[in-house]
């Protein structure tokens, strides 16, 4: 274990360091562009976007690796599942609260929503049942911040599946999707509860506050 404890110990000083690297070019080149830059101080804002950005970076750094070694998007989100299931387990995560968000769509996500539909979103659901959509990265979600991320980015990478069933696995909710995907519920991102196009009357009123 020798030769792993030191390549990890290596891993941490170097994020260490580019952690302090990414915090020096935000407050050098964009923090002081800010108007919230006063308060930054009490919200760690710089702090928080360092790590996220880092996060972000060490995520697509997984992901090209392992998208070389099994060539296949389908095979790889099988990979994160896994995962997932396995952290699920070591940590016994609990990470319950309730939360709906609307969102805004830049780009279709056929054959569910389009460009500009709002998605009311139940984060972190603690239930779902068949026929339900949820929100599924399809990025490598090595990091729980994937979402506030995108948020921030302005963006949403996320998938939408519908789910074909509901199911327990060693003491632990799953639900299995139409492509045969089994995802642990506690890591679901999201689940659709209303999906609104520009054609429905109430949009324009939802919209303004979206």
């Amino acid at each position: 274990m020798g030769e792993l404890s030191d390549a990890l110990d290596e891993f941490s000083e170097i994020s260490r360091e580019f952690h302090a690297k990414i915090q020096k070019i935000l407050k050098d080149k964009y923090c002081w562009k800010c108007p919230m830059r006063s308060t930054s101080k009490n919200t760690f804002c710089n702090e928080l976007d360092a790590w996220i950005r880092l996060t972000g970076a060490f995520e697509r750094g997984v992901q090209d690796n392992i998208l070389r070694n099994v060539a296949s998007n389908e095979e790889l989100e099988i990979i994160t599942s896994r995962y997932l299931f396995k952290l699920l387990k070591k940590n016994k995560r609990q990470l319950k609260y309730d939360k709906t968000t609307i969102l805004k769509l830049k780009e279709d996500i056929r054959p569910f929503a389009f460009k500009n539909d709002l998605l009311f979103i139940e984060e972190n659901p603690g239930s779902v049942k068949t026929g339900d959509l949820i929100l599924w990265p399809q990025i490598c979600p090595v990091s729980f911040y994937w979402f506030s991320k995108a948020k921030m980015l302005g963006i949403i990478p996320f998938k939408i599946l519908k789910i074909k069933k509901s199911f327990q696995k060693e003491g632990h909710k799953f639900v299995q999707v139409e492509n045969g995907l089994e995802i642990p519920l506690e890591y679901i991102t999201g689940k659709l509860v209303k999906i609104i196009s520009k054609n429905d009357p109430i949009y324009s009123k939802l919209d303004s506050h979206s």
